[in-house]
């Protein structure tokens, strides 16, 4: 079956990894149903991006993609500094020495967001850059360190679907009144739960969906010329 394909599975792994990496921060430090809405329909924004540069299948669109998309994410100014990248042991929050509040660096990204309306930056170090970006391909709220190893794609896609539940459950945990349930709230809900379905479920069901019309198929036609023979027979 095409999905299985050891080169296929390892993308997929590593795509959803850098996804569900780059989701607890948001859980964390999002602290308005405004504000955590559009932080993660930024981030997911950022992610459908990733991987239409790095597809799974590779083919003709991702090395299109790969020419002409990441000139979209150069920034044109330095008044901000953007993170681009986290190494593997720095996802979560920061660790710092001295009894320093660990939250306090992570403020400012949410003030920005409510005051601003605009994608927040945070300020996650980054020692390390992961070998899969191209010159220019930067990223706000995606997470993409570099891995020492390829990860399993089962496992990652299992830890993934908890962290989702996570961030259900933190939508449902900032709706504090039914007054916040506004047109507003409601569209920016709708935007990142359709893009959460196209990620994946889409995606994921339409190649078993194939897989199983090019099976049916094959059984059919083998079905077809058993009956024919026996009746030429």
């Amino acid at each position: 079956m095409p999905y299985f394909e050891k080169r296929k599975l390892t993308r997929r792994a590593i795509n959803f990894l850098f996804l569900g990496f780059s989701l607890p921060p948001i859980l964390d430090v999002s602290s308005g149903l405004s504000e955590y809405l559009k932080s993660l329909n930024a981030l997911l924004l950022e992610f459908e991006s990733f991987q239409q540069i790095h597809s799974v299948d590779g083919g003709p669109a991702a090395t299109l993609a790969r020419a002409r998309l990441p000139h979209m994410f150069k920034r044109s100014g330095q008044s901000t500094k953007v993170r681009r990248t986290s190494s593997a042991t720095e996802i979560g929050l920061p660790m710092q020495s001295g009894g320093v509040d660990h939250h306090s660096e992570l403020k400012p990204m949410g003030n920005m967001a409510s005051a601003g309306g605009t994608s927040a930056v945070s300020t996650f170090p980054s020692n390390s850059e992961s070998q899969d970006l191209l010159p220019g391909e930067e990223y706000t709220f995606l997470l993409t360190p570099s891995l020492p190893f390829d990860p399993d794609y089962f496992e990652i896609f299992a830890t993934l679907c908890d962290v989702l539940i996570d961030c259900y459950s933190r939508l449902v945990s900032l709706v504090s009144h039914p007054s916040l349930c506004n047109a507003a709230m409601g569209e920016l809900f709708t935007k990142a739960d359709a893009k959460l379905r196209k990620v994946i479920v889409s995606g994921i069901v339409r190649e078993f969906e194939d897989a199983s019309r090019s099976s049916a198929k094959s059984e059919v036609a083998g079905v077809g010329r058993m009956v024919l023979g026996g009746l030429l027979g």
